[in-house]
């Protein structure tokens, strides 16, 4: 098996990633998390979605640290899609090999490997590679300061309890919401690109990537997915898994989007409700779903309006790796 290049301390290792080394990442991985936040998050199935993803080259962008005894004790990832302007980055160090310079090591990798995608982008935009940590975690805050990161965003746990069942949706005049259909698959992915087009940090996904991580899931169920039409436009969708990831006895939204036309109609606020509906008939304890922190479409106000309360889960950091080329 091939050894990849990088400075590690002596006696580790880096080398391509393999389907069998995903549980031993996810729980080093968790490890970390239920230390810090008291919750084990990462999973192998999350790992392996992200890794078999039609956009990463595997050989180039995923790789796991082997310690002297063998044992894996790191993992790096890279991933970028069009207009390849925003490279995500994560870094992940079991919490035994902590303060023996891996983290820095992780960090200089991925930027070497960050900038094989400058060359894809258009040579006059700004390019950033961004990597995700828990917020407010010290350690790993202080290491990316000191590598020239600063902290541009926050993602927010937002959370309802079902103490009952809850509230009925709202009627919409001509809007009708019902279940995803095989056929609805396209439409749904065009209503996304144009839902998300002005979310911040948003890329060009593909339809193959879109399929691959929400609609080709082995969790995926259609009777989750909710489409709110007008006539033959789709208005809004949510998508929902039956177990949350911090909670399988929760519910979990993993996507709510609303085309612009429709948006402060009620649309976003009628999907939710009708997925606490179907989620409390699954006998859920209460649904989770994530948000941009500063999301511009307002949709943290909309999450609180619903009863969903936040909790603080993620920090983003960006680094530049080349400038906008002046005008």
């Amino acid at each position: 098996m091939q050894t990849l290049s990088v400075s590690l301390p002596s006696g580790f290792r880096l080398r391509p990633a393999l389907d069998e080394d995903a549980a031993a990442v996810a729980a080093f991985a968790s490890d970390e998390t239920e230390a810090f936040i008291g919750a084990r998050i990462v999973s192998a199935q999350w790992l392996l979605r992200n890794w078999t993803a039609p956009s990463v080259n595997r050989e180039q962008d995923i790789a796991v640290v082997e310690a002297p005894d063998g044992r894996l004790c790191g993992c790096l990832s890279v991933q970028a899609d069009p207009p390849y302007t925003r490279v995500f980055a994560l870094g992940m160090v079991a919490p035994p090999y902590h303060g023996r310079g891996l983290g820095a090591a992780l960090v200089a990798e991925n930027e070497r490997r960050a900038r094989r995608f400058i060359a894809l982008a258009d040579p006059g935009l700004r390019v950033v590679i961004h990597t995700g940590t828990l917020a407010d975690e010290p350690r790993v805050s202080a290491l990316l300061a000191a590598h020239d990161y600063r902290e541009v965003r926050r993602t927010t746990l937002m959370r309802i309890d079902f103490e009952g069942e809850p509230a009925p949706p709202a009627a919409l005049a001509e809007i009708d919401v019902r279940p995803l259909r095989p056929d609805d698959a396209e439409e749904l992915f065009a209503a996304h690109r144009e839902a998300f087009a002005d979310h911040w940090g948003e890329d060009e996904d593909t339809y193959e990537d879109f399929r691959h991580h929400m609609l080709d899931r082995p969790d995926f169920d259609p009777e989750l997915w909710l489409l709110a039409w007008h006539g033959e436009k789709l208005a809004g969708y949510l998508g929902a898994q039956e177990e949350a990831i911090e909670d399988p006895r929760r519910g979990y939204v993993a996507l709510l989007g609303v085309r612009r036309p429709y948006r402060r109609g009620g649309v976003g606020e009628t999907l939710l409700r009708h997925a606490f509906q179907v989620l409390y008939l699954r006998e859920k304890h209460g649904c989770d779903l994530h948000v941009d922190a500063d999301s511009l479409t307002g949709a943290t106000r909309l999450y609180e309006r619903v009863g969903m309360t936040p909790h603080p889960r993620f920090a983003l950091w960006e680094k530049e790796l080349r400038p906008a080329a002046r005008p």
